[in-house]
Formats: structure tokens, sequence, C-alpha cells
């Protein structure tokens, strides 16, 4: 059985400091899958996120017991005298009482009734960790989606670099045969010089390919915080099978995508707002005991121990709370305003997606037909240079012609990749490129 993914990716972390001959690190082989795995990991936005998931269920969970009755106990050290008269039938009687020395209590309350706000204040949490769940969920797109752009960039600016490569391979190749011929006097002076310059430029295009691809590759090391270079393993591809129809897509946005489930929590948290704000024209009901834990200092009056049900029902505040459910419910209206905007926007990203995906299949495609006319063209043009039927820049044009069909093939595919990552991350399914890759029929090899 294969070894599971993390197990892969943790293996290729301690591996890291592996020093190839001569002290030159060797750059590590390493799939779109595992390096989505590893980005997981190491990712900040990702650990902040997590922090704020797990912020909101501590919150939520230290709510769970505001409907349980409190207990404290008090201590009190009291000074104070009382003195006076009582005037009675038998005379007056002098009162001269001590109140000095300590009081100590257990008290409880016990909210019966608050008009609903425990529980609206309790719902509104555990909507707090649903948003924050989804808010970490799109971060997840969000890195997916970077690393799609940046992994497969590798895959392509190193495809471009081998395609230079290939003509500085193919111009030496000419330039050696010009020489011979210019040695013979097959050609003239200057079809050798044409060749001696074609082949210069062709040598500042594979040193400009180079470069491009050493910033590509220092993208993905800072992205998945490495400091060795990274081969993607994982090629460029391309589906030519048809995927699934625009409303399927729409269906699926409506669903899965986690920005509007991040406002399904908020509208959520602006209803029980409501709730909340409603509360306070009713009445609270709760019930309270005490009892005391030291009597030798106790006055008359004062009791042993005391319990009862209480009410409190505020006449006038001095904040207007029918203006405060006002804002609550325009708090809802822009929630449900705002969430009616981000599903307009969604719908047209997926559609913009759906259709970016099929114009890069298409241009794919029919730039087969192109590359193939390319070969044949160069390979007729070497010919009749070998024949004196045409000039080294009859074949230079003819090189670079092919060379851009094979670029703009391999732009093409990345297109492709990074329009579907799109498609996938408006869709809230960003995740799951790797099983697109699974299924695909065209691959570039890397």
């Amino acid at each position: 059985m294969p070894r599971p993914r993390l197990f892969r990716v943790v293996c290729a972390l301690i591996a890291l400091p592996a020093m190839g001959a001569g002290g030159v690190v060797v750059a590590a082989p390493l799939s779109y899958e595992d390096a989505r795995i590893e980005l997981h990991m190491v990712s900040d936005l990702h650990k902040s996120g997590e922090a704020g998931v797990g912020k909101n269920e501590f919150e939520a969970r230290a709510a769970d017991t505001l409907g349980y009755p409190d207990l404290t106990v008090n201590a009190t050290q009291v000074f104070g005298i009382k003195t006076g008269s009582l005037a009675t039938p038998l005379g007056p009687i002098d009162v001269n009482l001590n109140f000095n020395g300590p009081r100590s209590s257990i008290n409880s309350t016990w909210p019966i009734y608050t008009g609903g706000r425990i529980t609206a204040t309790q719902r509104a949490l555990d909507a707090g960790v649903d948003q924050a769940k989804a808010e970490l969920a799109v971060a997840d797109e969000q890195l997916d989606l970077q690393l799609t752009q940046v992994y497969f960039g590798v895959a392509l600016t190193a495809n471009v670099e081998r395609t230079r490569k290939a003509v500085l391979e193919a111009a030496d190749r000419h330039l050696d045969r010009a020489i011979r011929f210019e040695q013979r006097g097959v050609i003239a002076k200057v079809e050798r010089l044409n060749a001696q310059v074609s082949r210069d430029e062709a040598a500042r295009d594979l040193v400009r390919a180079q470069r491009d691809r050493e910033i590509a590759q220092a993208r993905l090391q800072r992205l998945l915080h490495r400091d060795v270079n990274i081969e993607p393993s994982t090629p460029l591809f391309v589906i030519n099978r048809a995927l699934k129809r625009l409303p399927e897509w729409l269906q699926i946005a409506e669903r899965q995508n986690p920005i509007l489930a991040g406002f399904d929590a908020k509208r959520e948290q602006a209803t029980q707002g409501i709730a909340i704000a409603e509360s306070k024209w009713k009445p609270e009901i709760v019930a309270f005991g005490s009892y005391a834990l030291i009597r030798h200092y106790q006055t008359l009056i004062e009791p042993n121990w005391i319990a009862g049900i209480g009410i409190n029902y505020t006449l006038f505040s001095r904040t207007d709370r029918a203006k405060t459910v006002s804002a609550a419910r325009e708090g809802l209206r822009q929630v449900e305003s705002l969430q009616a905007e981000a599903r307009n926007l969604i719908d047209t990203a997926v559609e913009s997606s759906y259709r970016k995906v099929e114009q890069a299949r298409e241009q794919f495609n029919l730039l087969d037909s192109t590359l193939s006319l390319a070969r044949e063209n160069l390979r007729l043009r070497e010919r009749g240079f070998e024949e004196g039927q045409a000039t080294s820049l009859d074949v230079n044009d003819a090189r670079n012609a092919l060379a851009k069909s094979e670029t703009e093939r391999a732009a093409a595919a990345y297109d492709f990749v990074v329009a579907l990552a799109q498609l996938l991350e408006a869709a809230g399914q960003a995740h799951s490129l790797p099983e697109f890759v699974q299924i695909a029929d065209v691959q570039l090899r890397p």
C-alpha cells in the first residue's frame, strides 16, 4: 500500500538538508498534492485562521453555562456603632449596638428568565465559530489558488527553458554546418554571419528563460518556507473531456463556497443581535439566596439565610431601546445585501472562469496542429539550406516559429490549469485540483 501523503511530506522535510556531490544542495522533487499539504502545514495565514477558530470556539464554550446559577463567597470586616433610644410603654430604652466584626456569606443568583438574551447570545457565539471556520476555508482556498499559480508557474518556466535550450542546441548545429559550408564555398560569408547572430540570440533567450525559472522557483521556495530549490514533479496538464456544465458549477458554488457560508453565519449573528436588543424590553426574573457563615457579630435584623425570587423591569433606560432594535435590524439588512452582492460576484467568477477554461483548452488544441506544421516547416527549411534553396534567416525564422508554438502551447496549458483552479476556488472546491490532475488526458512532460 502507498504511504500516507502526510508521511511523504514529513520525509521530504527531513530530507531537506541532504547534500549532493561537492556540497551542492539537491533540488527536491515535489508533487502538487504534497506541496499543498506542506503549504497548509507551514502557512502563517492558515495558522492564523486556525487560531481564530480556536478563539471563537473557546468563547462559545465559555457561554454554554450562562443559564447556570453563580455562587460566590463574600467576606467583609464591618466597623460601626448604633446609639439611640426606643420609646416603649414602659419608658425609653437606650440602644447602644456595636457592629464591629467580620461578616461572611455564600451568595447565589440564578437567571430564570432574561427575555431570550442568554439563548440569543449563545447562538450568536456559535455562529461566530461557523464564521471563523468559513474564513479559514476561504483562506485555504486562496492558498490553494496561489500555490497553483506559483507551482505550475515553475513548470511553465522550466518548459520554456527546455525549449530555449533545444533552440540553442539546434542553432549550434546549424552554425557548425554553416561554417563547414562556408569553408567549402557552398554559402557566402553573410549566411554564416546570420547563423552566428541567430545562435547568439538563442543564447540570450536561454539566459532569460533560466532567470525566469529561477525567479519562479524562488517564489515557490518562499511560499513553502523552504531553503532549497524545488522541482515540481506534477506536469502541466489539459483535460479534453467535458467538465460539468455551467449550471452545475453555479449550484456547487451556491452550496459550498465558504464566502457564502460565512455570510450565513453573519446573518445568524445579526438575527440574534435583534433578539438581544428586543430582550431589553422584557423583564428579568432571577432566583437568589444567601447563607451567613459568621453569625456571632450579626445584628438582630440580619438573617442567617435568605432566599427568594425577584423580577426586574427597566422603566426608563439611558439608551434608547427602540433605536437599538432598529440598529440591529439594519445590521441584518446590511448583511443580507452584502450576501446578495457576494453571490452575484461569485456567480460572475464561476461563469468567467468556466469560459476561460474552455478558451484555454481550445487554444491548446489549436496549437497542436500549428506545432506540427512548425516542425515540418523547420525540417524543410533545414533541408533547403543544405541544398542551397534556403538561407540562414529562413532556418532561424522557422526555428523561432517552432519555439514560439511550443511556448504558446505550454502557456495555454498553464492558462488552463490556472483557470481551472480559479473555477474550483469560486465554487469552493480549490482543494480538489489533485483529483483533476489524476484524470488529465494530456500532460506536458515535466
